[in-house]
């Protein structure tokens, strides 16, 4: 009998690494409740942000345009919707960004299952960049948390593009992006080690 795969989002593996100790237990408890939900109730709180976006972008729109999306969303969500769009625009500023579509690709370890799915491909001047969108509400993204999310998108999508291509994290909330420098082949062991230990874990719950 096939077995079946333990699919994850990258938030929930990423939040995994970052955590230790009886915190790992929580999180592979709380991803594997929501599974067994089958997310029948789920609702992605950020995909009307991600998908104006992409529709500004592609339709070459304005910071007007994204900010029109505010009178689209329900009051408990404004404010953090309000504070998404902000630093976007601050990322954004004035420049001139042309759209493209980023790759993407499943991530497999043992029975696990990650999608590596960047938001957005951005030309801006003269760099190229795939974006991954950190929008987590209550966290802000540091230069090891973003490491961790390159060096997978480094290792999984970069035989898909050319070598000036820069893969890239924004922290949303802030404006700030960070960028792939130098790939580094120990960290994509360290993944597949708690890819493992996340299995383990997830398997050991009833």
């Amino acid at each position: 009998m096939t077995k079946e795969a333990i699919k994850i989002s990258l938030t929930e593996f990423m939040d995994f690494v970052n955590n230790s100790g009886s915190s790992k237990i929580t999180v592979v408890q709380n991803a594997k409740n929501r599974r067994e939900e089958e997310y029948a109730q789920y609702k992605d709180y950020w995909l009307k942000f991600r998908n104006r976006i992409k529709y500004v972008h592609k339709s070459n729109g304005t910071h007007n345009d994204l900010k029109e999306l505010l009178k689209e969303i329900n009051q408990d969500k404004i404010d953090n919707y309000r504070l998404a769009i902000k630093g976007y625009c601050s990322f954004w500023k004035k420049r001139k960004i042309e759209w493209f579509d980023p790759p993407r690709k499943t991530w497999t370890a043992g029975e696990i299952r990650i999608e590596i799915n960047p938001e957005l491909g951005l030309a801006i001047k003269d760099k190229v960049y795939i974006i991954k969108l950190f929008t987590t509400v209550n966290a802000s993204m540091n230069k090891r948390h973003a490491d961790l999310i390159l060096t997978l998108m480094e290792n999984e999508l970069r035989s898909k593009v050319d070598e000036e291509v820069k893969f890239a994290v924004l922290d949303v909330k802030r404006g700030k992006l960070f960028e792939s420098k130098k790939f580094d082949p120990v960290i994509v062991g360290l993944l597949y080690g708690e890819a493992r230990s996340f299995e383990t874990i997830w398997k050991s719950l009833n």
